[in-house]
């Protein structure tokens, strides 16, 4: 049979692949065939060597040396005779009714504001702190309670070629019209208990350094062309406070570094044409909300997923018929200590939890989850068509099996030979539905002795009646050779299956404790010492009795000889779904 998992080359459209040539800026969720990298695209941040240089150059705590306000410069202290601005001649300025045109500055720069305050610039930034010739550039913005700045302008709302930082009760309100609403050359900070609102035709809240929220009230940053928050190091939030980031053509959230949530904030990301959240690095949720929606992906990471003690509720539709809802790559996905999980992935080829690995050098393609509450569904979804049609008939009206669509609920997989996919399931309740399979484990090796497993311990498989952990084998031919697709699945029967469309594969299960032991919150590591993720060879099937014991078997994992080469044959179909189904991305 032609192997499920081929990826076509460039264009190839050959019969039965379906497969749909991805867009050059991301890297394709599913398609026909093993997964292969392609570039989703190439991040340019290119910074001026006047800006890297004040950066690196100490600061010194100096005065601003001049001030220019509504087109006039002033270089020793100076305010209006109606009190609505004045200026100390050093760091300081205060706003109190302010209403004119923009503000700028050399060196640091203080303003703290009273009152409503607006600042309006149509040909150019509004306020604006740049490098002096003795100081380098800060901002500073601190307003009370009842009061509010409004700031809005052509370029550049609010910039600062050093840092941007925020603080106090009131409201900042920062739109432009062309450029980015609050703009850093350094780091960005928002904190206290007041309210941002941040709206940009480029960038909502962009900083070439970190984005710190420390914040108890809202912040609300939007974009049309370009990222709703976008930070080229670290995005940290917590605080406890709502934060709402949207696009329209692109990410709700990037970050070239790492994005960590925590202390009881409320995060809100979507995107209305591509993913809600991506980013080079990890994405660490702790003890806070995150709801996520997007296109193509929900939530996109190049270097591992964990949510701890977290709400996540995650979406993403179809873009050219491709969706994955919660992915990493290249590393691994941990949900722990009473997490709860949602995520809904709707396209042709679809995933809702997914990770994968294709490199020996890098960690990825395990996915661990333990005393949590998880619902991970995957469903096709394509305009105007009629649902799934996984069969065709070819030209000697033969039926084989031909992915008219591959939606899997919770899918691993690792390529040519590296440390075996893993999906291991601890004392937690899931829900995983797939028009094509529920959960699915898959690994790719020239020898056939590497396995994709899946583990549960202490939640018994409730759905489907006699359902169980059930094999899977396809060999290969590709251009550089012939590899084993080797994997594991919920479903019933016996015998190892050769196809993801075989009827024995599940596509829906609940896996859950018995209704007398509940979850028990334990905290630590999910990942044991000397776990699979550390290079040790997985052979090992658990699986789990009505009574919440744990029980192993061994599964078989060979050439294709004898009883061997049918286990192979059943391994192979099933990986080749998985393989032929995803497709990562990452952004280089």
């Amino acid at each position: 049979m032609v192997a499920l998992f081929t990826t076509p080359k460039r264009n190839d459209k050959a019969s039965g692949a379906h497969f749909i040539e991805p867009d050059v800026r991301r890297r394709t969720l599913l398609a026909h065939g093993s997964w292969r990298r392609v570039t989703r695209r190439i991040v340019a941040g290119a910074v001026c060597a006047l800006t890297v240089s004040s950066l690196l150059m100490p600061s010194v705590s100096l005065a601003a040396e001049w001030v220019n306000v509504g087109g006039t410069q002033y270089n020793t202290a100076a305010g209006d005779e109606a009190g609505t601005w004045a200026w100390n001649g050093a760091d300081d300025m205060k706003l109190n009714g302010y209403n004119g045109g923009a503000i700028e500055a050399a060196g640091k720069l203080n303003v703290s504001y009273e009152g409503n305050n607006t600042v309006t610039n149509d040909n150019g930034r509004g306020i604006k702190a740049k490098d002096g010739a003795n100081e380098n550039a800060e901002l500073n913005i601190q307003g009370d309670a009842s009061s509010t700045l409004n700031v809005t302008s052509s370029r550049d709302a609010i910039t600062s070629v050093g840092n941007i930082n925020i603080d106090g009760a009131g409201t900042v309100n920062a739109t432009s019209t062309e450029h980015d609403a609050i703009d850093a050359g350094g780091d960005v900070t928002i904190k206290g208990s007041g309210n941002v609102n941040a709206t940009g035709d480029s960038d909502g809240v962009r900083a070439d350094g970190n984005i710190t929220i420390d914040n108890s009230g809202t912040v609300t940053a939007k974009a049309t062309d370009d990222q709703g928050i976008d930070a080229n190091e670290n995005l940290i939030i917590k605080g406890g406070g709502k934060v709402e980031a949207s696009s329209i053509k692109d990410n709700a959230i990037w970050a070239d570094g790492n994005i960590e949530i925590s202390g009881g904030s409320q995060v809100k990301a979507s995107s209305e044409e591509d993913a809600a959240i991506d980013g080079k690095n990890s994405l660490t949720v702790t003890n806070a909300s995150l709801n996520a929606s997007g296109v193509g992906y929900g939530i996109y990471v190049y270097k591992g997923i964990t949510l701890d003690g977290a709400t996540v509720t995650v979406r993403a539709s179809s873009d050219g018929g491709e969706a994955s809802a919660l992915f990493t790559d290249e590393d691994d996905i941990v949900i722990k200590n009473g997490s709860t999980v949602d995520a809904l992935a709707e396209g042709r080829f679809s995933v809702a939890i997914s990770t994968s690995n294709f490199y020996s050098d890098e960690a990825g393609g395990h996915i661990y989850i333990s005393d949590s509450v998880v619902k991970a569904i995957a469903r096709y979804a394509e305009t105007g068509g009629d649902g799934p049609d996984h069969y065709s008939g070819d030209q000697n009206d033969e039926i084989i099996p031909e992915s008219e669509g591959l939606n899997i609920g919770i899918f691993a997989q690792t390529e040519k030979g590296i440390t075996p996919a893993t999906i291991s399931i601890v004392r937690s309740k899931v829900t995983a539905e797939g028009d094509t399979a529920a959960i699915f484990a898959l690994a790719t090796s020239a020898d056939g002795e590497t396995i994709g497993t899946i583990e549960i311990e202490g939640a018994p498989i409730q759905t489907p009646t006699g359902g169980k952990i059930i094999g899977y084998r396809n060999k290969e031919e590709r251009d550089d050779g012939i590899f084993y697709e080797v994997g594991q699945t919920i479903g019933t029967g016996d015998d190892v299956i050769d196809s993801p469309y075989n009827e024995a594969v599940a596509k829906s299960t609940v896996i859950a404790p018995p209704e007398e032991i509940k979850p028990e919150e334990k905290p630590g590591e999910t990942k044991p010492e000397g776990s699979k993720s550390e290079g040790t060879k997985t052979t090992k099937t658990v699986a789990v009795a009505a009574t919440g014991a744990k029980t192993t078997g061994i599964l078989a994992a060979t050439g294709d000889a004898s009883s061997a080469a049918i286990v192979a044959a059943a391994l192979a179909g099933t990986a080749a779904i998985a393989a032929g189904a995803v497709v990562s991305r990452k952004r280089s």
